[in-house]
């Protein structure tokens, strides 16, 4: 059995193609919505926390034979416990991570904190912020001195903690889904936007970097944090051939 560690849309459709290619697949999720979600794609899912001592509880109650870590490219804590798992059980742990955005430009800027982000966004005036709900509140800088456009995942305590930190209802952008070019060349037109603050999440990144840019936007991108993966697959090919080479069927 190999256990998923789940969170995005590409980690449910690793999922499905392992499932679908005879692989015995159980994934995880932290909240009904992620269960609802697997359950749709009819894959086999558990819900709850999902901790150092969750995850040792899992590995000795199922026959785990291998990790994935599929989570977010940004879910440094998880990243932290299943490394630790896997050296602590020596059970084989895979990384499936969304290759970085290749784009490269003058106007964009990495930075290795949200801190930093904020700093160097004090240079703007109407500042768009995709980096969702965690974190948020270091940016208070910018909300409270500059014109900041947020757009988060439309969930109610998500908008009741942006209201708290002083963000006007009409600059606060709460969507869900995957949003092309054109859905962000909008969004930016119409808030006059000079500055976007976002995160390397590959492809979901892209389209918003490719508008900022085609408007002369400056970008600020938050770099991943690095992590010593002795395993890594980007696609459902490399996975499967990693999963060979140790002899996972």
């Amino acid at each position: 059995m190999i256990i998923l560690f789940d969170g995005t849309s590409d980690s449910r459709k690793l999922a499905l193609d392992l499932s679908n290619a005879g692989y015995d697949i159980i994934a995880t999720a932290t909240t009904e919505d992620g269960v609802l979600k697997l359950e749709k794609e009819k894959i086999k899912s558990m819900m709850g926390k999902l901790d150092y001592k969750s995850i040792m509880a899992i590995c000795r109650e199922y026959p785990i034979e291998a990790l994935i870590d599929a989570t977010h490219p940004y879910a440094n804590s998880l990243h932290e416990t299943c490394i630790r798992v896997g050296a602590d059980t020596g059970i084989p742990l895979i990384r499936y991570e969304r290759e970085s955005t290749a784009i490269q430009d003058e106007r964009i800027y990495y930075v290795d904190s949200y801190e930093a982000a904020e700093r160097k966004a004090l240079d703007g005036k109407n500042i768009f912020v995709t980096t969702g709900i965690k974190h948020i509140e270091l940016f208070r800088d910018i909300i409270q001195s500059r014109n900041t456009i947020i757009r988060i995942i439309p969930d109610p305590e998500n908008i009741k903690l942006l209201l708290n930190l002083g963000i006007k209802k009409d600059h606060i952008i709460a969507m869900e889904g995957t949003f092309d070019e054109k859905i962000n060349r909008a969004i930016m037109e119409y808030y006059n936007i000079d500055t976007l603050i976002t995160k390397d999440s590959g492809f979901n990144s892209d389209p918003k970097i490719k508008a900022a840019l085609s408007f002369g936007i400056n970008v600020i991108i938050i770099s991943r944090k690095h992590f010593p993966w002795n395993r890594v697959a980007h696609n459902e090919a490399e996975m499967k051939k990693i999963l060979n080479e140790i002899r996972i069927k």
